[in-house]
């Protein structure tokens, strides 16, 4: 097909499939040109409207979230994890025990003033001296002590706080075997059923070849019942957190403790506290997609210092301990795989109390990218909550060698449905959709296809093909003219 650039886009126009570019050569009169000119502009700028329109939508939706089933099948369930947290952080026993090992500096001290001032790690504390927090952390240090061994040493230990615990029917003096201390934003805490325990009275750290705990079954008969009392004739004057009340908390197991799913048991009282799970997962055309698109983490696809693998709950918690870290220039004592010599001392409690009671000034939520997990069990837990005034007259009584005060508790932990919820993330609109909507938007406006684009590039490559030829024949005649 020969011709210069204005006879092949006269041949495209009568020629290509798009609608509409023929009527310019057809009815060659000024006002019929002007016409299909304004027609087809209007033509293209809506296709392009509807293009960014759609486009928009694939940018800000290309995934939701729906339920796939609402009666999933309880098999080798994976039971939460719970952390119950004793009200009683500085205990009397504690103090004289920790005051007995001291052997160097400055023992005379008055343990019963500045002692309290240590729960400036957890919760805002007044009336705060901070030469008392010096002389305190010098004596630490003269001792060979650091602050997480102090912070381990003086609340409640698990032992005392947790009386009796019943698994699946099987009774456990002190709960042993089924709960472990660790070291949480509320302060020493014990735990079931979690990967992360406080070691060895140095640091939090992971439990390695963990096996969750996991139910086929539901009821009571597979609860977890407790018995917990937090003493509080061994506590210092001024220490009780919550009035008294327990601090519950619920995670999945490879979660690090965290308050989002909460409660406050009263004391004397009998609580059941009812868990209803929801798995969520990815379809695998999700999984396909980039981060930023499903906006969600796989828990090895990104890595957090500290935790290793990625749960939005950490990068939460991560983000807050970062903000102090900037402030006040040391790590919160309760970060897991924390390195001592980066630990917060004593005398940084000052600098974290004002930094939390201007938190509203510094911290943001957006400033901090935690997408949630791609794959996640979320419990929601429901308390139902009574006193414990009829157990003296029940037929079988399950706790009659415990002593029951008017600070103990009972809790029942149970899974009260054979079914829970599965939900899947889907793609709104892939990118095969995409395209087809594409296709759809421009075959409507303009009537064009991949034929189309074919042709153009078609008639492209015949105008470039013929302006290399028409030199070509150009540089030959000039030679041919020169000799």
């Amino acid at each position: 097909m020969e011709g210069d650039f204005k006879t092949l886009f006269r041949r495209f126009c009568l020629d290509s499939s798009i609608l509409g570019l023929k009527y310019f050569y057809i009815y060659p009169d000024t006002m019929s040109r002007l016409f299909w000119a304004i027609t087809m502009a209007l033509i293209l700028y809506m296709a392009c409207l509807l293009t960014w329109l759609l486009h928009e939508r694939f940018e800000e939706m290309p995934t939701r979230i729906a339920i796939e089933n609402q009666y999933e099948p309880v098999r080798n369930l994976t039971f939460p994890a719970i952390i119950i947290c004793s009200p009683n952080q500085i205990t009397i026993s504690a103090m004289k025990h920790f005051n007995k090992t001291l052997v160097e500096g400055k023992r005379a001290l008055n343990l019963k003033i500045i002692l309290p001032q240590l729960l400036g790690f957890y919760e805002l504390v007044g009336d705060l001296s901070p030469r008392d927090l010096e002389n305190l952390q010098n004596l630490i240090t003269l001792n060979r002590y650091n602050s997480l061994e102090v912070m381990g040493m003086l609340p409640q230990s698990c032992d005392d706080f947790l009386k009796l615990c019943f698994f699946k029917g099987k009774r456990y003096p002190n709960c042993k075997g089924l709960f472990n201390p660790i070291l949480t934003k509320q302060g020493m805490c014990c735990t079931f059923n979690s990967k992360y325990h406080y070691k060895k009275n140095k640091r939090n750290e992971r439990i390695f070849n963990f096996k969750p705990e996991t139910t086929s079954k539901t009821g009571l008969r597979e609860s977890l019942i407790v018995v917990a009392d937090y003493n509080p004739d061994d506590a210092l004057a001024g220490t009780i957190l919550n009035a008294g009340a327990i601090r519950l908390m619920f995670t999945d197991w490879t979660e690090f403790p965290a308050d989002d799913e909460s409660n406050l048991v009263h004391p004397n009282s009998e609580s059941f506290h009812i868990i209803h799970p929801t798995y969520t997962y990815c379809s695998e055309d999700v999984m396909t997609l980039p981060a930023w698109s499903r906006k969600c983490y796989f828990e090895d696809e990104y890595t957090l210092p500290h935790f290793r693998k990625y749960h939005k709950s950490d990068c939460n918690l991560l983000c807050h301990v970062n903000e102090l870290e900037r402030l006040c220039h040391c790590t919160m004592i309760y970060v897991p795989n924390l390195y001592l010599s980066r630990a917060c001392n004593v005398t940084s409690i000052d600098c974290i109390v004002k930094a939390k009671m201007q938190m509203n000034k510094w911290y943001r939520t957006e400033q901090c990218d935690c997408p949630r997990d791609c794959v996640s069990f979320r419990y929601r837990v429901e308390m139902i909550l009574g006193n414990i005034d009829a157990l003296p007259h029940i037929m079988f009584n399950p706790y009659s060698d415990i002593v029951f005060n008017k600070t103990t508790t009972i809790m029942q932990f149970l899974v009260p449905s054979p079914v829970y919820v599965k939900q899947k993330q889907e793609t709104v609109m892939s990118l095969i959709t995409l395209s087809s909507n594409l296709g759809g938007v421009f075959g409507l406006c303009l009537g064009c296809s991949t034929i189309s684009m074919l042709e153009m590039y078609f008639y492209i490559y015949l105008l470039i093909k013929n302006n290399i030829k028409k030199r070509l024949q150009n540089v030959l005649k000039n030679k041919v003219d020169s000799e």
